[in-house]
């Protein structure tokens, strides 16, 4: 009788296990087989499941697979941290487990970890029904604008044709983002294209300078940014917003400011557990800051909420979409406020 087990043994074995595990091809990164945990968290068989790309079955999470691409350089173990959300109300934690006894393949567990924002996921699905309406409703006052612009030019000849245009743009953008925008998941993030941020930045900024109270706008821009590729209509909202906050929070005297900062970031490290060496991904940084009224530190951890807000009118909305823009690219957004000085630092990955 032969002392090696045989292969369904440990296929049984592999189907008992409690949590989702696939095995993955490193040369392709097709499921080469999967449990029963995994089918049944996928609602789909084994055969439906083996050889699909793991960008068909997790689509959307390039970051994902860019991470999976370095790590299984390496043999070692490793989680990555980000949640991975594969149903409603369904996060899983990514453990990664890359034998040095097998060349080819590598497997993935998939971990649940409790959703901290299930209740605002509720409030979200209600929120987008009014969303609809509205952008419904938005869409006659907005043509009337760009009619209105457009006559303007026709019948004057000394206006400001810049404004003019900055009016038609700015109109015909609030029309694309009402048309394209839900607040569970952005439908235009695939229309990405390839942007000069600086210059994204500069027609914010000439929006703020148009404003009746005048405060010293400061700009350090590092010159030697490449292009990175963003959703432009939404960006530009992210700094909108984040511009207004800093004009609204202003004292306006003679020493109040905004001062925009940018610069490239070579190689900055995303430290996963278990490795020696982190991964290096280049991102462009963008600082702005301002020395208005700013937020009290009892305040700050409650910025993103949604409907939070600490002025007076507002609607607690601006800073939450702020946030989700920034998170949709797969960006970093961070406020600070100490000594009388607001800041706000974003990272964009390329």
């Amino acid at each position: 009788m032969s002392d090696k087990l045989p292969l369904v043994f440990f296929k049984t074995i592999f189907d008992l296990l409690p949590e989702p595990i696939l095995i993955i091809d490193k040369g392709n990164f097709k499921i080469k087989l999967c449990n029963i945990e995994t089918q049944s968290l996928l609602g789909k068989s084994n055969e439906y499941l083996i050889d699909k790309e793991l960008n068909q079955i997790f689509p959307n999470n390039d970051v994902l697979i860019s991470n999976l691409v370095e790590m299984i350089k390496k043999s070692e173990n490793f989680i990555i941290k980000d949640n991975l959300k594969i149903k409603k109300d369904l996060f899983f934690e990514i453990k990664c487990i890359i034998p040095d006894e097998i060349k080819d393949n590598f497997f993935i567990i998939l971990k649940q970890v409790n959703n901290k924002n299930k209740g605002l996921e509720e409030n979200l699905d209600h929120f987008n029904e009014i969303f609809s309406i509205l952008s419904h409703e938005v869409n006659n006052p907005i043509s009337s604008i760009k009619l209105a612009s457009d006559l303007i030019k026709k019948q004057y000849k000394e206006v400001d044709n810049e404004l003019l245009e900055i009016i038609k743009s700015e109109a015909m953008r609030i029309t694309r983002l009402f048309n394209n925008f839900n607040l569970t998941e952005f439908q235009s993030m695939g229309k990405k294209s390839s942007e000069n941020i600086h210059e994204v930045i500069r027609l914010c900024l000439f929006k703020i300078r148009q404003m009746p109270n005048k405060f010293k706008i400061i700009e350090e821009f590092d010159p030697s940014l490449p292009l990175i590729r963003i959703n432009k209509d939404l960006i530009t909202q992210a700094f909108d917003n984040l511009f207004i906050n800093a004009y609204e929070s202003s004292n306006f005297n003679n020493s109040s400011y905004l001062k925009i900062k940018t610069r490239f970031i070579i190689g900055e490290s995303i430290r996963i557990p278990t490795m020696k060496d982190n991964i290096k991904k280049n991102s462009i940084k963008i600082i702005i800051s301002d020395n208005g009224v700013g937020i009290s530190q009892n305040l700050i951890e409650k910025i993103f909420l949604p409907f939070f807000s600490t002025k007076k009118k507002g609607s607690g909305i601006g800073l939450f979409l702020v946030k989700k823009i920034i998170d949709d690219h797969d960006g970093v957004i961070v406020i600070e406020s100490n000594e009388g000085i607001t800041s706000v630092e974003i990272n964009l990955p390329f």
